[in-house]
């Protein structure tokens, strides 16, 4: 990992750690930077502002829950490791969903989402086969919609339903409908 990398997550950490008691609005980069015991400066030198270490952030963290494990790992893997990581990181995710200008965390968890979507789509049985490449996105995105919603309200009551069981039925819910869609598909 290099330095300039190193830095980047170190700044990221702080700002994580603050927002899990603390709205992002009412941070700025010099509590950012107090936080982690850097000077102002150095944030500067990686980031423009704290929005654009927002989006950092959960480009980072999606890229290395979700799309980092589309190419070797089953799509009901990926989604246990993505809910328990949101379950671990609730009290930060809580308030990033608050966030709903620039670098909105609804917009980077949609667009994984979908692409994790369309890897279920091709591995289920009969999966994308024959199916058209403007249905595959289609019918990603609506899943994707439903995905971000539900994880965005179970955050928001602090995950009263167990990870485990969250996936679970979430994964359950998936194989069944996706199954029976992708037949329908196929016998038009």
């Amino acid at each position: 990992m290099t330095a300039s990398l190193i830095t980047k997550k170190i700044i990221a950490a702080s700002l994580k750690r603050l927002m899990e008691t603390e709205s992002f609005h009412k941070i700025s980069v010099g509590d950012i930077m107090r936080h982690c015991d850097m000077r102002r400066q150095t944030f500067y030198y990686h980031f423009i502002d704290k929005y654009e270490l927002l989006g950092w952030i959960y480009k980072e963290e999606t890229k290395e829950n979700i799309e980092d494990f589309l190419d070797y790992e089953r799509w009901e893997n990926i989604f246990e490791l993505l809910i328990e990581y949101f379950y671990e990181n609730q009290r930060f995710y809580r308030r990033a969903f608050e966030v709903t200008e620039q670098n909105s965390f609804n917009h980077y968890l949609f667009e994984h989402t979908k692409n994790l979507y369309k890897k279920i789509i091709d591995e289920l049985p009969g999966g994308g086969k024959g199916l058209a490449e403007a249905s595959k996105i289609a019918i990603a995105s609506f899943y994707s919609h439903g995905f971000v919603g539900t994880i965005k309200e179970w955050i928001e009551n602090h995950c009263a339903m167990p990870p485990a069981v969250l996936s679970s039925l979430m994964k359950e819910m998936i194989h069944n409908q996706l199954t029976l869609l992708l037949q329908n598909e196929r016998s038009r």
